[in-house]
């Protein structure tokens, strides 16, 4: 009799070594897929929050810009071409600039490198593309040259987002105002002068791992976006106000001018009108405007005729007061609320203040 053989053959035992050779292998393989999974994400997490720093820093910086401008906007074939944007400031200190410029057409072994985004700051013009000045790198890895477009105002309302390319809504809400540019008695590195209004300066920074366009309002007056008043007008608006400009009033004036009279036992016929000029000065740029409103004023008889006296001789206030009680009914109230309205204007101006008009 046999007695039954215990244990694996030498066939059992190397089919489960591969088996645990390629399980192993394949746990393995997923490690380290995650590890570089997880590297790749912290890679392109810290260029995400770099490029965020350096577009809060645009951003913060461009606040306290008095103008925002490109003096080279794009790269040309040349080793030391590069793309330039510009900032300048002005205070008791006297003016500042400072600049972001980049060389893509530098090689590996170059100050500053292709990818480096470089910081440069004092207090003269910055010349463009200029390598031998030394900055400070805000931000590596740049993938391409940032693409800087200076937007002007009559062309903000039509400007669109390079990325989703469709109107940027900032700009479309109520328009914005086309104002001419600003002179700001600072000239850049070539002699020219800078001015100031309200143009955009859209950059778009790309890298291999985030890419971000942010646009830069100059936040210095004069620039800055105007805010547009719009006038509704009350009940006094029609006095010293023209299409140009609103204006306050200071002065007003009273004449009479008779146009026909005809005596009558009792009394008077008379026909006329009372001339009320304002003045004002206009608020945007001090001239002084007038206007002459004309009230006509007769006595129909429906309050009885005036009394027999020699009108001529009268001052214009005295005339108004004996006529107004024989005025027409139709004229009555007019005529009474143009003089209210007159002596509301004398009185201010002989206080050395102003009758708000509108």
């Amino acid at each position: 009799m046999r007695v039954a053989e215990a244990g694996f053959t030498l066939i059992e035992i190397l089919i489960a070594a591969a088996l645990f050779v390629a399980a192993a292998f394949g746990a393995f393989e997923l490690v380290r897929q995650s590890a570089a999974n997880a590297n790749r994400l912290r890679v392109r997490a810290l260029a995400y929050a770099a490029v965020e720093r350096l577009t809060a820093q645009l951003r913060a910086e461009s606040r306290s810009a008095v103008a925002i401008w490109s003096s080279a906007p794009a790269a040309g074939a040349g080793h030391d071409d590069c793309v330039q944007l510009d900032f300048a400031a002005v205070d008791g200190g006297g003016p500042k600039f400072w600049s972001y410029r980049t060389f893509p057409n530098h090689g590996a072994g170059d100050e500053p490198g292709p990818d480096a985004l470089v910081r440069l700051a004092g207090t003269a013009p910055i010349a463009p593309c200029d390598p031998s000045q030394r900055g400070e790198t805000v931000l590596a890895g740049l993938r391409s040259a940032p693409a800087i477009a200076l937007v002007p105002p009559a062309g903000l309302s039509a400007h669109q987002d390079p990325y989703a390319h469709a109107n940027d809504s900032p700009f479309v809400a109520a328009g914005v105002p086309p104002t001419p540019p600003i002179a700001l008695d600072v000239r850049d590195a070539g002699g020219a002068p800078l001015t100031g209004g309200n143009r955009i300066a859209e950059v778009r920074i790309d890298t291999a791992d985030a890419s971000r366009v942010v646009d830069l309002l100059p936040g210095v007056v004069p620039n800055g976006f105007t805010a547009t008043l719009r006038y509704t007008c009350s009940e006094r608006c029609d006095v010293g106000h023209d299409t140009a400009a609103p204006k306050t009033l200071t002065a007003c004036a009273m004449s009479w001018q008779t146009l026909w009279s005809e005596f009558v036992p009792g009394g008077w016929f008379i026909a006329g009108t009372f001339t009320f000029t304002y003045s004002g000065v206009r608020a945007s740029d001090g001239g002084v405007d007038t206007l002459a409103r004309v009230q006509l004023a007769t006595n129909d008889g429906s309050g009885g005729t005036l009394a027999p006296w020699d009108v001529k001789n009268e001052a214009p206030a005295a005339w108004f007061a004996d006529f107004a009680p024989y005025a027409a009914a139709a004229e009555s109230a007019p005529l009474a609320a143009e003089k209210q309205r007159c002596d509301a204007v004398q009185r201010a101006g002989a206080a050395g203040a102003f009758y708000l008009n509108g």
